[in-house]
């Protein structure tokens, strides 16, 4: 049975986490998670992993924050299309894979009773 692992999706609202008693938001979680891609020198760790793989490494830019806010301006180059211009943003995404499927609520619908076809064919009869 393959997981079927969802985005946590923040517009429906705060998610909240608990790890076995370790409870905090999805979003807090999401902006460290961010912000560890900024701090403590790991953007020159990044490009440390990019080096050790033969890659290029990402550029220098003013505003190192741009690479999880506003992006920064590059091309991208998708199979069988031309260059395309914009901005590329480094975006942390947390997912969730339910141990069982969640069950949605919908109308009960009452019972049909073994009479009704009865009752219908006794009002057709009285008309």
């Amino acid at each position: 049975m393959e997981d079927k692992f969802e985005i946590l999706d923040s517009d429906e609202g705060d998610v909240v986490i608990d790890f076995d008693g370790y409870i905090l938001k999805a979003s807090q979680l999401d902006i460290a998670l961010s912000k560890v891609i900024l701090d403590n020198g790991n953007l020159n760790h990044l490009n440390h992993e990019l080096k050790s793989i033969n890659s290029r490494v990402l550029p220098s830019v003013k505003k190192p924050e741009n690479w999880v806010s506003n992006g920064v301006d590059c091309q991208i180059l998708k199979p069988g299309k031309n260059w395309q211009e914009g901005k590329l943003r480094m975006k942390v995404c947390l997912e969730f894979c339910p141990d069982e499927p969640e069950i949605e609520e919908t109308e009960i619908k009452e019972p049909e009773s073994p009479l009704d076809d009865l009752r219908e064919k006794m009002k057709l009869h009285h008309k």
